[in-house]
């Protein structure tokens, strides 16, 4: 029995080492990254972002396009108060029945609509600006995970080989068996495996960054800035609800939209009876907005704390698997040394390594989704990141 697993860890180690050498022998001169080292911090990636690429030239037409709306409410109010000139004129010169003039509540609707307009395209691009800078910091921080994963790969190559070479040395003694060897050799092995594929995937990742960023595909790009913990947001909770129901483009649309259709509602209970299907409609409509309008401060506010309670979770799992990070490292330090000196066994040492790789690995992930769930929190205390309709 001792002996077929020995035979089965053997083929193991050599099925491992014979697909890494194939991973290797594939990478080499074909995955290289080339050109002139371009280093770009996380700022200089915002503005590079914000300054040209097809998502800010997108929010560019687009403010245009809802400035051109605003210019267009405004040429109807003119047109308007032309036909109450016209009726006026008509009146004067007693043709008051051939020229009528626009209702009063007509020409409030334009002015509303033109300023709302007006003022929503500047909220809407800003609301554009947010998503690309989300975007942006996403991106960036990835490719900053790639790059720790793939040196906390490195890390626990250089620790199973380490314990690799002391079993070696031990067996040579003649203080542990073959296959002891062949297990630390096989960890070794796998450890390897892992970190080329970390490294496969932080290659994967720099490419789609530079396509994101418009570069060559296989430009030389090196982040400056690494995945670090940032600090918990300055906007309590009670400040950033206020600022969410006083900024958001959802309160901005919900509030227009129920003072238009109160001054529509009122034109019509003026003109039309209230069994008519124009009023019955027109009253369905007043109820849909009102709902909305009790609706829509409910579900920020909402928002608002539930963005508030994932950064501050976020924030607590970070502390905690920083802890664990610790007590890992430390007691695969202790490990080694009780396994040097014969004092705990190869695969209790390798299990005790395996967790501190991956207490690590889940540290910076964690990290990642700390980071950007404070930039969450407090975009949502802004326009948001969702654009206001503008008919």
């Amino acid at each position: 029995m001792k002996k077929k697993s020995i035979v089965i860890i053997m083929s193991l180690v050599l099925l491992l080492a014979f697909s890494t050498a194939m991973v290797f022998a594939v990478k080499a001169g074909e995955m290289e990254f080339t050109g002139t080292e371009m280093k770009l911090s996380l700022e200089d990636a915002k503005k590079a972002m914000l300054s040209s690429g097809i998502d800010i030239e997108a929010a560019k037409i687009t403010l245009k396009s809802d400035k051109a709306k605003s210019a267009t409410y405004y040429e109807r109010l003119a047109g308007l108060y032309r036909q109450e000139a016209m009726a006026d004129e008509a009146r004067a010169a007693g043709l008051s029945g051939l020229v009528s003039g626009p209702s009063n509540n007509a020409k409030i609707l334009a002015d509303m609509a033109g300023a709302y307009a007006k003022e929503q395209a500047q909220r809407n691009y800003d609301a554009a600006v947010n998503k690309i800078v989300r975007a942006t910091v996403d991106s960036y921080y990835k490719l900053a995970l790639a790059k720790e994963r793939l040196r906390i790969s490195n890390e626990n190559v250089a620790a199973q080989d380490k314990l690799y070479q002391n079993t070696q040395s031990k067996f040579n003694l003649g203080v542990v068996a073959k296959q002891d060897v062949l297990t630390a050799e096989f960890g070794l092995n796998d450890a390897k495996v892992k970190a080329e594929q970390a490294a496969n995937d932080y290659t994967v990742a720099r490419m789609g960054f530079n396509i994101q960023y418009g570069f060559d595909l296989m430009q030389d790009v090196t982040i400056t800035d690494s995945l670090e913990e940032a600090a918990l947001s300055k906007i309590s909770l009670s400040e950033a609800i206020t600022l969410a129901l006083a900024n958001r483009n959802e309160m901005h649309e919900a509030d227009f939209s129920l003072k238009s259709e109160e001054i529509s509602f009122d034109s019509v209970k003026k003109t039309k009876s209230s069994n008519t299907s124009a009023y019955m409609n027109e009253a369905v409509r007043m109820a849909s907005v009102q709902a909305a309008a009790v609706s829509v401060p409910k579900s920020i506010e909402m928002d608002i704390r539930k963005k508030y309670l994932d950064m501050t979770q976020k924030a607590s799992e970070v502390e905690l698997y920083k802890l664990s990070v610790a007590n890992a490292k430390e007691s695969y330090r202790l490990a080694g040394l009780q396994y040097d000196a014969g004092m705990t066994t190869l695969n209790d040492t390798q299990q005790i390594q395996i967790k501190a790789y991956q207490a690590e690995l889940s540290y910076y992930s964690t990290l990642l989704e700390y980071n950007l769930a404070i930039l969450d929190y407090e975009q949502a205390t802004t326009v948001g990141t969702s654009s206001g309709k503008i008919q």
